[in-house]
């Protein structure tokens, strides 16, 4: 997969497209990607994927922005494993958000060469939101592109969707999110350096600086980290570390019965189940003696070999 920079357009081979924020990466997403992909192998064609960086709601109305699901690393991560050809962000702005529809639809033609666009039934673009899937289509007849929609998928008569992915993570409920992510919940990130409490009290972690807005309850959660392309169960929090400072949010993973000797660049971490909020402790000793219990928990869960 390449990430499109401008010095890359225009292209030169034909594309078929698919646009939008992918946000939640859900079930209803993947399946958009693989007709994308069928389409650009049936005709010949490279597949693309478009969006936006950030999601345009930060730009547009940000006190109603929804928070935030998957961050582009995550992304574009998830865009690899699907054997996307091409991915192209938008660096959405003020001023990108004043283009006219046809403006963008000329964009998609003439730099990425877009000769069929994939989309969901409520796709919307352009400035105020003029353009739709039959403005597009209208407007293909004379610009020589096709758009096909793809309906909305549901599970047990719920329309899978990145608003209910968000409330279900908000709730802590990553377990049932993962039903209709189609995934484990994860989060990709750099390691810190941390203030290595967690190794002067018995418990070392892998730390990452999450995103400010992201879409999950803060907590202690059972998971996985993986990096080295290895899995290691976790206990996992996600907060501020009330018991020590609660001035910083960290995701900080406890991986159960290892020691980590190396230097640790990036990981990517994977959220289960929700074991119990986020406290402050009276002292060390009582956190120390929750943890055990958490990990003990996550042992028997994931059934963990010790």
């Amino acid at each position: 997969m390449k990430v499109l920079t401008e010095q890359d357009l225009p292209l030169k081979e034909e594309t078929v497209c698919t646009i939008g924020s992918f946000d939640g990466f859900h079930i209803g997403h993947i399946h958009l990607l693989e007709k994308t992909k069928e389409e650009a192998k049936r005709t010949g064609r490279k597949s693309l994927v478009i969006t936006f960086e950030p999601h345009p709601k930060k730009i547009l109305s940000p006190q109603n922005a929804p928070c935030r699901i998957t961050d582009l690393t995550t992304k574009l991560e998830l865009l690899r494993y699907q054997k996307i050809d091409y991915v192209y962000v938008i660096h959405f702005t003020k001023e990108y958000a004043k283009k006219p529809a046809e403006e963008f639809l000329d964009f998609l033609t003439e730099n990425l060469r877009c000769k069929k666009i994939i989309v969901g039934h409520d796709w919307r673009f352009g400035y105020g939101g003029k353009g739709c899937v039959e403005f597009a289509s209208e407007y293909g007849k004379k610009a020589g592109f096709e758009v096909e929609v793809i309906p909305p998928i549901k599970i047990d008569s719920t329309r899978i969707s990145s608003t209910e992915i968000r409330k279900l993570l908000k709730e802590g409920r990553v377990d049932e999110a993962e039903k209709y992510l189609g995934r484990t919940y994860c989060i990709k990130g750099k390691v810190i350096k941390g203030d290595r409490l967690g190794q002067k009290i018995g418990f070392p972690t892998i730390n990452i600086i999450p995103d400010v807005d992201l879409c999950l309850k803060k907590g202690v959660y059972m998971g996985y980290v993986s990096f080295d392309h290895k899995l290691y169960p976790a206990v996992i929090n996600y907060g501020t570390r009330p018991t020590v400072d609660g001035k910083k949010t960290f995701i900080e993973a406890h991986i159960i019965g290892e020691k980590l000797e190396k230097d640790i660049k990036e990981v990517k971490i994977f959220f289960k189940r929700f074991i119990r909020e986020e406290k402050k402790f009276n002292n060390i000793q009582e956190l120390q003696n929750q943890i055990k219990n958490d990990i003990q928990k996550a042992i028997n869960a994931l059934e963990v070999k010790t």
